[in-house]
């Protein structure tokens, strides 16, 4: 969930950093589009950055688990 948070984040801010290069085209820049959009994007980036750190600990959670698992099933190909 945090993963699709952080993807919108960056989504919306992509989208005010293209209105802000759109405005300063024109000769009339808007420094606040700027500044949401920049602020947006690294904030999505690092929510989106973190959730995949905590999916990769998530997953190593049961590891051993997993192996012990696996090697009960070679063991019963085995015979």
């Amino acid at each position: 969930m945090a993963s699709r948070f952080g993807a919108a984040l960056i989504l919306i801010g992509l989208i005010s950093l293209v209105v802000f290069i759109l405005t300063f085209q024109i000769n009339q820049p808007e420094v606040m589009a700027l500044l949401l959009g920049a602020s947006l994007t690294a904030l999505g980036l690092i929510i989106r950055r973190s959730a995949a750190r905590n999916a990769k600990h998530r997953s190593a959670r049961f590891q051993t688990l997993q192996r012990l698992r696996r090697g009960s099933e070679e063991f019963e190909d085995e015979n």
